[in-house]
């Protein structure tokens, strides 16, 4: 257990620990265990003191200096750590979600198996750090020098390493899913039974100098968002045969937009959406159906390792989103943060992508303030009708609008497109 006198000392801010240390040059901080959330101790000296199992959720650190301390294992949730110095610290199994390190220096830092999930590192430094294991999902790397890291076996996904340097990093069984790569360095990074999947590879820098260890998996969806312009050398060293590698050619003469578009619904609307999605289909407009139960259990264990961290299924990278308004549908929850989440995304890219289709009086005779203002607000296609003709010209309308691309600005989209 931690000494309280201790734990007493860092609450108290940086002048204090500084005297305690000079006083006691040579005794480490014993903070084993304390319980120190939401703590304000910017620029505080704990270098070398033992926090392992110790809780910092939301502790305010900015400019600290925790170089060599033990946080293997500690709960830094949503922590400031902005240019801090953790070089060479041992965070093994730490739940680090959503804490802001941007601009921290963690040479040779130990991150193994550690929770860096919607992490800001964003200019940080981790020079020869071992990232092995850990989990990135949804973090910033933005501009970060990632020189000589090692992610191998690490989970990178829907990750922001725009500017990054990865020179020498090892990337061995790596999975790099939906990240931004522009401006990347993978100068001599090294590659084997690496991952990328639904990447643009066309802005990466270095991707002909990489070393190859052992093959590699370039998803076809890289390939396409690349508009077949990932260097040959790069594939050849995966070992992507060559009839692939020469299919490039043909999506660089043609490129080929991908698309992620869901239905959002409740379970008891799922046939509804499935049928629709089969009919969209038909036209040409590929469109997952999101269901309530498709996504899985959205509570994530706040003290939970990697290992044991929830998939997250419930969360979906979306270019557009279909609502299936039924009655029920507006009362529930669910559906509801759905509606919300697009919204906001809507209008933070300044690009509409939501749509409502009415299997139901919900919206097309809204009785509710609320349901009357998604009414008024909203592109709605009315799929009510039993009589094929109309449902089928309502649901061309529907994959008409879904291909088009119009600013939120602009406001709401018509819905008599033309056909």
């Amino acid at each position: 257990m931690a000494n309280m006198e201790h734990v007493q000392l860092v609450r108290r801010g940086r002048d204090h620990v500084a005297r305690w240390r000079e006083a006691n040059p040579t005794e480490p901080l014993d903070l084993n265990a304390a319980y120190m959330s939401y703590v304000r101790a910017p620029q505080v000296n704990i270098s070398g003191a033992d926090l392992r199992n110790s809780d910092l959720m939301g502790a305010v650190m900015r400019r600290a200096n925790l170089s060599g301390c033990f946080l293997n294992p500690s709960h830094l949730y949503h922590a400031d750590l902005r240019e801090a110095n953790l070089s060479a610290a041992l965070f093994n199994g730490s739940n680090m979600r959503g804490v802001d390190l941007r601009g921290a220096d963690l040479t040779g830092a130990d991150l193994d198996r550690t929770i860096l999930s919607d992490a800001n590192l964003s200019g940080a430094n981790l020079t020869n750090a071992n990232l092995q294991r850990a989990s990135l999902i949804g973090a910033n790397l933005s501009g970060a020098n990632l020189t000589g890291a090692n992610f191998s076996g690490a989970n990178i996904v829907r990750t922001n390493m725009s500017e990054a340097i990865l020179n020498g990093a090892d990337l061995f069984q790596t999975q790099i899913w939906g990240c931004d790569v522009s401006g990347t360095d993978f100068t001599s990074a090294s590659l084997g039974y690496t991952v990328v999947q639904d990447c643009d590879l066309r802005e990466a820098i270095g991707l002909d100098q990489a070393r190859h260890d052992a093959p590699s998996s370039i998803g076809v969806d890289t390939v396409y968002r690349s508009g077949g312009l990932i260097p040959t050398i790069f594939l050849a060293g995966a070992g992507v045969p060559a009839t692939l590698a020469s299919f490039q050619e043909a999506i660089a003469a043609e490129p080929l937009q991908l698309s992620e578009y869901y239905i959002s619904c409740r379970d008891d609307d799922e046939e509804f959406a499935q049928k629709l999605s089969d009919d969209l289909g038909a036209l040409g407009v590929k469109a997952w159906v999101f269901s309530q139960h498709a996504r899985g259990n959205a509570l994530v264990s706040r003290l939970s390792s990697s290992d044991q961290e929830e998939i997250e299924r419930w969360l979906r990278n979306y270019d557009k989103m279909i609502v299936v308004a039924s009655s029920r549908a507006l009362d529930t929850e669910l559906i509801l943060n759905d509606i919300t989440a697009a919204r906001d995304k809507q209008q933070s890219a300044d690009r509409w992508l939501l749509f409502f289709v009415a299997p139901d009086n919900g919206l097309m005779r809204p009785g509710g303030r609320a349901a009357r203002t998604l009414a008024a607000e909203n592109v709605i296609f009315d799929l009510r009708p039993e009589d094929s003709a109309t449902y089928e010209a309502e649901v061309a309308k529907l994959a008409n609008a879904l291909k088009q691309d119009q600013p939120a600005s602009a406001g709401v989209p018509a819905v008599d497109f033309q056909l």
